[in-house]
């Protein structure tokens, strides 16, 4: 899903960039400045030809029909006799029976530094282009719509043949080289912040597998007694593989199996929330620990809580003087640790053996301390 999802982002980056570059490119125009009149008129650079230099150019601008003997406008043919002077741009109309790159050869060959190709109809900038090799094309050219070039034609009869105009390049004039640059760091970007996004996903995904600290500090503890072991209890902890030793704190998980209470608290906080054995998890919800609140039924909540909870944590335990205190109460007390799942006494070991469940009696027991009634 997550492919998919990466993919679709690249595609629509892809995309973005190809329909951003389309028109940027196809937009970019260039500006002709009349100095006398401080008036800009925009154009369309050709395909073809020398582009016209950071600097720009400043030439006197005449149009074509007023050097020509038959008076025509498209420059399908060479002048037979140029301006005098050196620096000139050639205004020309489009149309006529040749292309826009024979317009610029003839007007090249005429001596003009530049050609200005008006439209011969309504319509926007386009973009000059030639079909075939035009390395011999030595000189920029540009497009204007109809509306300036008939201003132009109109300001020459005003002003006068040979009035200083600017030429200036275009604003976003990119090298090929950048827009290659930008094509390949923009998907890699994209792939950064997608694979950051990954590493932030699977770093929740890691923290939502590990247990919290209070919930394993929670779990019941039990002394570890060989003597007390039952018949195919375990005799050493599945992660560290050390036998068990007497008086040893081993942690019981709610599936019952028993561990080191280092090594299984480690694996429950820095690896995986489940049981090492069975897979359970710890956190899920049992028939012992609901979510909704306990029920009123229960034997008092002190002895309830470490019937629950294991019986042999220090945190839920009872301490012996507490318990001695009172004979009535200590007898209501040793009835409620019966009632919560079965208590045997044994006074040679000092414990009190509290069965969690009486139906399977291959499950372990876990041990409490032993207190006297009087």
């Amino acid at each position: 899903m997550a492919f998919r999802g990466a993919t679709f982002l690249l595609f629509v980056n892809w995309l973005c960039i190809v329909v951003w570059l389309s028109s940027t490119f196809e937009s970019i125009d260039a500006s002709i400045v009349v100095l006398v009149t401080n008036d800009t008129y925009i154009d369309r650079t050709a395909a073809f030809g020398p582009r016209i230099p950071d600097e720009g150019l400043y030439l006197n601008l005449i149009a074509v029909e007023s050097l020509d003997s038959q008076e025509e406008t498209t420059a399908c043919h060479r002048l037979s006799s140029g301006p005098q002077n050196a620096s000139w741009v050639a205004l020309v109309e489009r149309g006529g029976d040749c292309s826009f790159v024979d317009k610029v050869r003839n007007m090249q060959a005429s001596g003009a530094k530049a050609v200005i190709v008006g439209d011969n109809q309504k319509s926007g900038l386009i973009t000059m282009y030639a079909r075939e090799d035009t390395s011999d094309v030595l000189i920029p050219s540009v497009f204007i719509t109809q509306n300036h070039y008939r201003e132009l034609q109109y300001l020459g009869m005003e002003l006068g043949t040979g009035f200083l105009v600017q030429l200036l390049p275009d604003e976003m004039d990119w090298p090929v080289l950048d827009a290659i640059v930008f094509i390949i760091l923009s998907p890699a970007f994209v792939v950064l912040f997608m694979f950051f996004l990954w590493k932030v996903r699977q770093r929740q995904q890691r923290l939502a597998d590990l247990a919290p600290p209070e919930v394993v500090s929670n779990l019941p503890i039990k002394v570890f007694y060989k003597a007390k072991v039952r018949d195919n209890e375990p005799l050493e902890c599945v992660i560290c593989l050390e036998e068990y030793q007497d008086e040893e704190e081993l942690r019981v998980l709610p599936c019952r199996h028993e561990y080191h209470t280092a090594c299984i608290d480690n694996w429950l906080t820095t690896r995986k929330k489940f049981c090492p054995i069975c897979k359970r998890d710890i956190c899920a919800p049992t028939e012992t620990t609901p979510l909704l609140g306990s029920s009123p039924s229960l034997p008092s909540p002190r002895l309830s809580q470490a019937c629950l909870s294991g019986g042999a944590s220090p945190h839920s335990s009872m301490s012996e003087s507490e318990l001695a205190s009172s004979s009535s109460s200590s007898t209501a007390s040793l009835e409620q640790v019966q009632g919560c799942g079965g208590a045997d006494a044994d006074q040679d070991s000092g414990h009190v053996i509290v069965t969690l469940d009486s139906d399977d009696a291959a499950e372990p027991s876990l041990s409490m301390p032993a207190f006297t009634l009087p």
